[in-house]
C-alpha cells in the first residue's frame, strides 16, 4: 500500500510539473552571438519576476538571425550587433531601440610564441590570427578598423561565422591572437590580453533591440525589452564590457 500511495503521489506531482510548464508563456529571443553570456544572465532575471515566462534563446551572426526573421522564422524579440541588420528587419521588426556599443580589439594568448605587444606585430611571419567573416557585424567592424588603421599587411588564417566563434579558436590556442570584441577580453581577461585601436571610433558597433511584429506574445516581449533597458539591465551590459552609447 506505501508503494502505491507513493507511486500515486509522485505522479501528482509530475502532472503537477507539466501543467505548470505547459501553462508558462515560451518567449523566443533571437540575439547576437556576443550577447549570449549577458543575455542569458538576463533571461534568468527576468524569469524570477515574471514565473508565468520562460525564455529561450537563439543566438548567432546578427546577419543570419536577420535573414531567418526575413524568412518567417518564429522569433519574439531581436537583439542585433549592429544597426544595419536590424534596418533589414525594418518591416518585421518596425519599432526598435538602441541598446548599448561595443568594440573590436585584437585579442592576444600570453602563451603566444611570438610577441604581439602591438597591431603591426601580425605582420611578423609565422603570425596566425583570424577575424570574423565580412558580413557579419564584428567583421564589418574589423574590417573597417583594418581600413582605417592602414598597416596590418598580413591575412587572417580563417573568416569566422560569429563573434564567439573567433573567441573560441584563439582561446583553443589554434591561433595567436583574434580580432575579437572587448566584452570577449573581459569575460576571459585571465586567459588573454587586448590590444586597442587608437582610433576607437572606427572599432564601434552598436545595438539595437526590439519586438518582432508577428510575435504571438507580444506583452511578455515588450516585458523583456523593458527589462534589458532598465537600470538593472545596464547594469549587467556594463559588467560585461559593453558601453553605453552616446550622442
Amino acid at each position: 500500500m506505501k508503494w502505491r500511495l507513493l507511486i500515486i503521489l509522485l505522479i501528482t506531482s509530475c502532472l503537477g510539473f507539466s501543467r505548470a510548464e505547459a501553462s508558462q508563456t515560451q518567449l523566443t529571443v533571437f540575439a547576437a552571438s556576443s550577447l549570449n553570456q549577458t543575455f542569458t544572465d538576463l533571461g534568468k532575471k527576468f524569469e524570477l519576476t515574471h514565473q508565468d515566462v520562460k525564455v529561450q534563446f537563439s543566438f548567432a551572426s546578427s546577419s543570419t538571425l536577420a535573414a531567418q526573421i526575413k524568412a518567417g522564422a518564429p522569433a519574439d524579440v531581436f537583439a542585433s550587433a549592429s544597426e544595419e541588420d536590424m534596418s533589414k528587419v525594418s518591416t518585421e521588426v518596425p519599432e526598435s531601440t538602441l541598446l548599448v556599443a561595443n568594440r573590436i580589439v585584437l585579442g592576444v594568448l600570453p602563451s603566444s610564441r611570438i610577441s604581439i605587444n602591438k597591431l603591426t606585430d601580425l605582420n611578423k611571419p609565422g603570425v596566425k590570427w583570424v577575424q570574423c567573416a565580412h558580413s557579419a557585424p564584428c567583421g564589418i567592424a574589423t574590417d573597417r578598423a583594418l581600413s582605417t588603421f592602414g598597416k596590418v599587411k598580413s591575412r587572417p588564417v580563417s573568416f569566422e561565422a560569429n563573434a564567439s566563434s573567433v573567441a573560441a579558436k584563439l582561446l583553443s590556442g589554434e591561433v595567436d591572437a583574434a580580432f575579437i570584441y572587448h566584452t570577449d577580453f573581459v569575460a576571459h581577461d585571465r586567459e588573454i590580453y587586448e590590444v586597442r585601436f587608437r582610433d576607437t571610433a572606427s572599432t564601434q558597433t552598436r545595438y539595437a533591440i526590439g519586438v518582432v511584429a508577428q510575435s504571438k506574445n507580444r506583452d511578455s516581449a515588450r516585458a523583456f525589452v523593458k527589462f534589458v533597458l532598465s537600470p538593472k539591465g545596464m547594469v549587467v551590459l556594463s559588467r560585461a564590457g559593453f558601453s553605453k552609447i552616446t550622442p
